[in-house]
């Protein structure tokens, strides 16, 4: 079922979708897209901060909801922007604007991988029952080159974690917040990835008719359209309900859809598809990044049977 947004939300969804339309075009080198693994969405940043949408969420009468819509609408785009961390997280557990980019990681994944830590000035640390905010100036990030059509670093030096502002007691709210984001993040980029390929069959012609013309291919979209629609209002309804068991099912449900819309989409959109060239890898290549955060879905599965069933033995 679908549900309303009110005459304000509705007005600041407009507002975004103008925005973040305005700023989607991939750059182009003699009529090619640039191939690149990820493309940053700088003239898109800058409307949203020209427009205080980052702050959105602190507005009198605004809240995680407003802050979904940007998170979810921005990430339509095939341009790359740090939101979620930013505009949903970071002043929802604070209560207040942190220095952006926002980035979010827990401490084991410091020294592995984390999106957008090259370019974070504050990074939210997931320390287990407490949260860390750590400062990035003055710290060395090596980035990290991947297929993964984000920008992703990992810290050149073990930071002393003890040593930097804490958030006691919020590691739990950290979470619950960043699967809300996770979860309208991959709902996005499924859901781009549905319309791109709709778009595409509807052209490419083999036996003499649109690939989109045959009844298995309009099932699968069909039913990968329902999954990134579904995913998008559990994720909805985990913004408004503040309910940690929404948050992680929200969270759960998207990393298990996540490879069946991929594998239609790809063959679907066949070998050019896999190129840099075809702007499909821009989200499906997220997609995969998305598929593991915060530790997969065993960590959301467990959560979700923990927060269902708290008495079970």
């Amino acid at each position: 079922m679908d549900f309303d947004l009110t005459p304000d939300q509705q007005a600041l969804r407009e507002a975004i979708v103008r925005i973040v339309d305005d700023n989607r075009d991939l750059p182009r080198s003699g009529g090619v897209v640039e191939p690149r693994a990820f493309h940053p969405a700088t003239a898109m940043e800058q409307a949203f901060a020209a427009g205080g949408y980052f702050d959105i969420a602190l507005e009198p009468g605004c809240g995680a909801v407003e802050a979904a819509i940007l998170v979810y609408e921005a990430a339509l785009s095939p341009l790359v922007l740090e939101l979620g961390g930013a505009a949903l997280v970071a002043p929802l557990l604070t209560g207040e604007a942190l220095a952006r980019p926002v980035a979010m990681a827990r401490a084991q994944d410091l020294m592995r991988g984390v999106r957008f830590l090259g370019e974070a000035r504050t990074v939210l640390v997931d320390c287990g029952a407490d949260v860390a905010v750590l400062d990035m100036t003055g710290r060395e990030v090596a980035p990290l080159d991947s297929p993964y059509a984000y920008p992703l670093g990992r810290l050149a030096a073990a930071p002393d974690l003890s040593a930097v502002r804490k958030l006691p007691g919020k590691g739990a709210e950290l979470r619950r917040l960043w699967r809300i984001a996770l979860a309208l993040e991959i709902a996005a980029a499924m859901e781009a990835t549905v319309q791109f390929t709709t778009d595409y069959v509807k052209q490419r012609q083999v036996f003499g008719r649109p690939v989109g013309s045959f009844q298995a291919v309009q099932h699968r979209l069909s039913a990968d359209a329902v999954k990134s629609r579904g995913i998008y209002w559990l994720a909805m309804k985990a913004a408004w309900s503040a309910s940690p068991l929404d948050a992680a099912l929200a969270a759960l449900h998207a990393q298990r859809a996540i490879p069946d819309v991929t594998y239609d989409a790809h063959q679907f959109n066949g070998a050019l598809g896999m190129t840099l060239e075809h702007a499909l890898h821009c989200w499906t290549f997220r997609l995969r990044w998305l598929q593991g955060e915060m530790g997969g879905q065993r960590g959301h599965a467990a959560e979700v049977a923990a927060l269902a069933w708290p008495d079970a033995a």
